[in-house]
């Protein structure tokens, strides 16, 4: 019996070390309005980020374990606990969140990683309209899917769709424009039209 506890806690320690590598981090500095569980309020900056937590540094010492709300910019609010001290003054937050939340936090990650990697700004600089109509976009070895318009700029677009989404990066074809999948949105994606110009698939 003894023997079976002492051969499980090994591979425990590399569960718990998996699960917190499982989401990928983004250096990523942000403001960040907080409350903790007695209800005192601070304010940080973020230190990087990931679908499952963050890392902030605080001149206010926390304990392990203890509540808090954040309110992050770009994110909302979220609902976490002090899962790690890392020093003085850095702490890893656990998120306590719905998956749909985690799904949207992951979303917004993988635009920051892209945004980078393509060499995007953001959209938000040009103004959005809502959308209407159906379209067809193209994608990967002649792939088509009827989507709807949830919102248009000058210079991408956002769709809806049932059928299956391009992976983040692909070219995608709409009528005569042609831009990159830069990121996922609820039943949908956009696509950024400054990446890519050209009628062919």
């Amino acid at each position: 019996m003894h023997l079976a506890q002492a051969s499980e806690k090994p591979s425990l320690r590399r569960n718990e070390a998996t699960d917190r590598r499982r989401f990928r981090r983004v250096q990523w500095q942000v403001r960040v309005r907080g409350l903790t569980g007695d209800g005192e309020e601070f304010t940080c900056t973020t230190v990087d980020v990931a679908a499952g937590g963050l890392r902030i540094n605080l001149a206010r010492p926390m304990q392990k374990g203890e509540n808090v709300v954040l309110y992050i910019d770009d994110i909302g609010r979220v609902e976490g606990v002090v899962a790690r001290v890392l020093n003085e003054i850095g702490y890893a937050i656990e998120f306590r969140v719905p998956p749909r939340k985690r799904d949207k936090i992951a979303d917004l990650l993988t635009w920051l990683i892209n945004r980078e990697r393509l060499g995007l700004s953001d959209e938000r600089v040009a103004e959005r309209r809502p959308g209407g109509g159906q379209i067809i976009a193209k994608y990967g070895n002649g792939v088509s899917i009827a989507c709807a318009v949830a919102d248009v700029s000058l210079l991408g677009v956002a769709l809806k769709t049932a059928g299956p989404r391009p992976m983040i990066g692909d070219r995608v074809q709409i009528g005569e424009r042609a831009g990159t999948c830069v990121r996922y949105i609820e039943g949908g994606f956009a696509v950024d039209f400054r990446t890519l110009h050209g009628t062919d698939i």
